[in-house]
């Protein structure tokens, strides 16, 4: 931004200088006002833009950081979480073990339960690769098909 403000500047300087000479039909063209009058009001205007262009390069980066850092918490939220239900399933996984050998468990709800299991491994892994960070995409990234 500042180095398009202050191509814009520039060309509003010169852009002054040829409506003076020609439009005002002044005798000379002059990138320097004689002017003293007409020199600040020029000057003003191109520090003003110059300044615009710095002001929207901070205000940019500032976004940027804000964007950075929300990846970073999103990334760092999914990590856990995915550890966190990695330990659930894997101790799920266990308790089917247990399920062969002590408890009699019909062959329905054994395989609603792995169902489950795998639905939640896939929805695990879907989340920890979303790169996008919008809730919508967040979101369908973890609806159930």
């Amino acid at each position: 931004m500042t180095i398009i403000a202050t191509i814009v500047a520039a060309l509003f300087w010169m852009a002054e200088s040829f409506v003076h000479r020609f439009v005002f039909a002044e005798e000379s063209f002059e990138i320097i006002p004689s002017n003293l009058n007409e020199l600040w009001m020029r000057a003003l205007i191109v520090v003003l833009m110059v300044c615009f262009g710095v002001f929207g390069d901070a205000w940019s980066r500032r976004l940027v950081a804000k964007e950075d850092e929300k990846r970073q918490i999103f990334i760092a939220t999914v990590s856990s979480t995915q550890h966190i239900l990695n330990n659930l399933l894997n101790q799920i996984h266990v308790v089917f073990l247990k399920m062969d050998d002590e408890y009699r468990v019909d062959a329905e709800t054994r395989d609603m339960l792995k169902r489950s299991l795998k639905d939640a491994q896939v929805q695990v892994q879907k989340l920890s690769a979303v790169t996008k960070l919008d809730e919508e995409v967040i979101r369908e990234s973890v609806a159930p098909k």
